[in-house]
């Protein structure tokens, strides 16, 4: 009888017990933890206007980037994009190929590639300045298609190995990349992402329109559209 009694309030203590462990868990964890800037929007939106329009203060500097399309196009899409991103992953395979046949491949939107490497992510630096190693030799958009195929290996001994994969310059690429020859033009991309309102990867900015996630082309196709009539 003792024990049934002592064994009904225990049960609905060692609820409340439990409750505060996990509430304290979950609090510290959004107090100390990672803070994720990958950005998955939840739905494409409604129609072009409901992305933020940005100000653009300065033509944007282009002569050192990779250039996709015609370099007179009227309109311009540049790109903010991490190697190790899951999104920009998502983006490269379901949307880019589509981009790339409407706007890029027929001369009418110009594609520049900027890097945006998070911190969050060990090895995205490195791939970044990879990038541009390659795109020193001519080969960024294959070098591309390299690192998202194999997001899961972009430790510095698989970056070289993608180059020597594409057949690239090994001696000049491993020189390229173990100097860091490109890392302060990677972190002037980040700068100008920031500057333009980027929070997260992947981010676009598609004329003067800020597209931040993973969208479906139906979006990008909206804001190209309402910007080339």
């Amino acid at each position: 009888m003792i024990n049934s009694k002592l064994e009904s309030y225990l049960v609905p203590i060692s609820i409340v017990v439990a409750g505060l462990i996990i509430g304290a868990s979950l609090l510290f964890l959004g107090q100390n933890g990672p803070v994720n800037t990958e950005s998955l929007p939840s739905g494409p939106p409604a129609a072009a206007d409901q992305f933020q329009k940005v100000k653009l203060t300065e033509e944007i500097d282009a002569s050192q980037d990779p250039v996709l399309g015609n370099p007179e196009a009227v309109l311009l899409m540049v790109e903010f994009s991490d190697f190790q991103c899951p999104f920009c992953r998502r983006h490269h395979e379901q949307t880019f190929p589509e981009l790339k046949a409407k706007y890029f491949d027929t001369g009418k939107v110009k594609l520049v590639f900027k890097d945006f490497p998070l911190p969050i992510h060990e090895n995205a630096q490195a791939a970044a300045e990879a990038g541009q190693c390659a795109f020193e030799q001519g080969k960024f958009w294959e070098y591309q298609d390299k690192l998202f195929d194999n997001q899961e290996a972009l430790a510095k001994d698989g970056l070289k190995k993608y180059a020597g994969e594409l057949g690239l310059n090994q001696a000049q690429f491993d020189v390229c990349l173990d100097s860091g020859k490109f890392r302060q033009r990677v972190k002037d991309d980040v700068a100008l992402g920031q500057k333009l309102g980027v929070n997260g990867t992947p981010g676009f900015l598609v004329g003067d329109r800020l597209i931040e996630g993973a969208y479906p082309f139906s979006a990008f196709e909206a804001a190209i559209e309402e910007q080339l009539k």
